[in-house]
């Protein structure tokens, strides 16, 4: 059996783990469930340290354990242990982002009044999709979005269309393609109109708000997002967007 590649090696230390729970995890995926000792030899972990590795891994729902003589350590599907992974992280940012926001918003708001030098440059496409749904939660009366493709299968820009999809201000999409499955997922209180070339990604959001996406290569880490705050900034773009509006077409 080939050894595992770097980058699965990278994504599991990434969710925590150390490297002996690593080589004892997938030694088991590998070869199915075995004793402590045969995992001990194969992983290469020494026999002193095997059973703490093991037992980290069962607390952390990478494995279980079959009582018998000896004790059986049968994996868990590695589908089954990033959805498991997906919800505690999932639980911890709904605890920790309340109480994060529910103090130290209130007094960044108070303490960062919005000035004309109000622009920002966001490099990654992580921080740009947050920044724009930052944006689509502050919004109450209009927004306008260019998008390239209103496709919610799109991995790039999914995070940010599903959300699009549930403002409720009045809003403006222009793209330059809607897939067929999409157009019934648009609520009917949207304009949603198409030209034949879309640059770049972008929104104004109550003409105070504009984030600009770009992309510089391939990479996330290439996207380059352009924010501001400043009410010229916005009149600006929508302006802009206005005018390719009227010249567009209606779905």
């Amino acid at each position: 059996m080939p050894a595992a590649s770097e980058a699965t090696l990278k994504a599991l230390r990434e969710l925590g783990l150390t490297q002996y729970q690593i080589d004892a995890y997938i030694t088991l995926v590998d070869g199915g469930q075995m004793a402590a000792s045969e995992i001990s030899k194969k992983a290469s972990i020494p026999f002193s340290r095997v059973y703490d590795v093991l037992g980290d891994l069962e607390r952390l729902g990478f494995i279980i354990v079959k009582k018998a003589r000896p004790t059986q350590y049968i994996p868990v599907s590695p589908h089954e242990v990033i959805q498991l992974v997906r919800l505690r992280w999932e639980e911890k940012m709904d605890k920790f982002s309340k109480v994060i926001e529910d103090e130290l918003q209130p007094r960044f708001t108070q303490q960062s009044p919005a000035t004309a030098r109000d622009v920002w440059l966001l490099h990654g496409t992580a921080a740009i999709i947050a920044k724009a749904l930052s944006i689509l939660d502050e919004t109450r009366e209009q927004l306008l979005v260019s998008l390239p493709s209103l496709d919610i299968q799109n991995d790039e820009l999914s995070a940010f269309i599903e959300p699009v999809l549930g403002v409720k201000a009045e809003v403006k999409i222009l793209t330059s393609s809607i897939p067929r499955n999409m157009k019934d997922l648009i609520p009917s209180h949207f304009e949603v109109r198409t030209r034949d070339r879309v640059f770049g990604a972008g929104v104004v959001a109550d003409r105070t708000h504009t984030l600009i996406m770009l992309s510089e290569g391939s990479e996330e880490s290439d996207s380059l997002g352009i924010y501001s705050s400043h009410h010229i900034f916005a009149d600006m773009a929508a302006t802009y967007f206005e005018s390719l509006w009227t010249d567009s077409k209606p779905i």
